[in-house]
């Protein structure tokens, strides 16, 4: 599965948590780099680690994020993309990934959120 398909399926999702029949969310906050620079944009998900829950979704803007999350293990992935000259076959400009895989898809970044708030991280990558 793409990495779009799959940020749209994370995005649908958020929408349905919480609720009042859902687990209570708690703040998390924190700051990443890409190459020791701030990332200017971009996104964070934090996924439960054992693969129960819903993912959670939230923005990144000069290198701080925050957002509200239920308790547990989470594993902690990252996007952000830059708009290049080039076209494709229909005229739109090509977006590439900033971000390696592996701090997306296959990402071992890791997070606790417990009760309260939270500050995470710092969360320091590479581009190679």
């Amino acid at each position: 599965m793409n990495r779009i398909a799959i940020l749209s399926l994370v995005v649908a999702c958020v929408g349905c948590s919480g609720g009042s029949d859902g687990p209570t969310m708690h703040i998390v906050k924190g700051t990443v780099t890409l190459d020791g620079t701030p990332l200017a944009e971009g996104s964070i998900v934090l996924d439960p680690a054992d693969a129960s829950g819903t993912p959670v979704m939230g923005g990144v803007k000069d290198g701080a994020f925050e957002l509200e999350a239920p308790v547990g293990n989470k594993i902690v992935r990252f996007s952000a993309t830059k708009v290049t000259d080039e076209k494709d076959e229909y005229g739109e400009p090509i977006s590439i990934s900033l971000i390696p895989d592996k701090y997306n898809g296959s990402s071992e970044l890791t997070a606790t959120v417990k009760e309260g708030e939270n500050t995470v991280g710092p969360f320091e990558l590479t581009s190679e």
